[in-house]
């Protein structure tokens, strides 16, 4: 979200360009808009480098949580590798030492927001599914699709 996020001007790159709040906001969805930006803003001030946002995002992304998972120990356990290596990674680029507590606060926030965009986007799928077939990319289509849709076929 970061390197996606703009916080010179308060925009975000979305299909191809930067957008502002107000581009999203016909969507119905101001509260959730505001705070995704408001989440970009606090990130971007924490001023990671590349390496802490690829380990941020690994943390973020291996969780031990997932009600699917066969092996959730192995999980839980390269988890913690991963924030052992960011706790390295940020006291080796002589960070603040409560960056860490900072950026492990920011997960909770960050799944509710996830959460509360994907309860949004189903319900605007439901209501104009060819919005959301013709006009959204083609990656956004892709990440927040499911497999048997990616599978229908298209007209176009």
């Amino acid at each position: 979200m970061c390197r996606a996020f703009d916080p010179q001007n308060n925009t975000v790159y979305f299909d191809g360009k930067y957008a502002g709040p107000d581009i999203f906001k016909s969507l119905g969805c101001d509260d959730l808009i505001n705070s995704i930006f408001d989440f970009g803003k606090n990130l971007c001030a924490l001023h990671l480098v590349e390496d802490e946002v690829a380990l941020f995002s690994a943390y973020v992304l291996i969780s031990a949580d997932r009600l699917w998972l066969q092996e959730k120990m192995k999980v839980e356990k390269l988890q913690q590798r991963i924030q052992l290596t960011l706790q390295h990674i940020l006291q080796k680029h002589h960070r603040e030492d409560g960056i860490l507590t900072k950026l492990l606060s920011k997960v909770s926030t960050l799944r509710t927001l996830c959460n509360r965009h994907i309860e949004k986007l189903s319900s605007f799928k439901a209501i104009h599914p060819d919005i959301v077939r013709v006009h959204f990319p083609p990656l956004y289509k892709e990440l927040f699709s499911s497999e048997f849709e990616q599978m229908m076929p298209t007209d176009g």
